[in-house]
């Protein structure tokens, strides 16, 4: 499936449904793994509510906003957030790329250990005085 890349966002529940249908998840399953413990119907019923600008009763906290990240794709609610801060979209890494970080990192701490072990003779010869 074709990854759509929207343009625009009406605001932060355009863009979490936006998500939610590019997951092809049911909104049933997404709101079970939001709300665990709940009944699937229960579940679906509160996401639905927390996800409608009208309702005041239920509110989506910092930590359901991840789980929805994590459930869908985080693109369009990180899309819409950057577009209204006035950031640039990120670009996903790639496998490579997170690979070549990672190997990045373990090289500079080669480096740095090895650093830490050349004074080791040095601190040596000071004790010894």
């Amino acid at each position: 499936m074709m990854k759509p890349e929207y343009l625009f966002y009406d605001g932060p529940y355009d863009a979490l449904e936006k998500s939610i249908a590019y997951s092809g998840k049911t909104k049933k399953s997404i709101a079970s793994s939001l709300y665990p413990g709940r009944q699937p119907e229960t579940a679906k019923s509160l996401l639905s509510r927390a996800m409608s600008p009208e309702n005041t009763d239920v509110r989506l906290s910092i930590e359901n906003m991840l789980v929805l990240m994590k459930e869908t794709r985080p693109d369009d609610l990180l899309y819409f957030l950057c577009d209204n801060f006035g950031f640039e979209r990120p670009k996903r890494k790639t496998t490579d790329k997170i690979k070549q970080d990672i190997a990045a990192e373990v090289r500079e701490m080669n480096h740095k250990l090895a650093a830490l072990l050349r004074q080791l003779p040095e601190l040596d010869d000071e004790e010894t005085k």
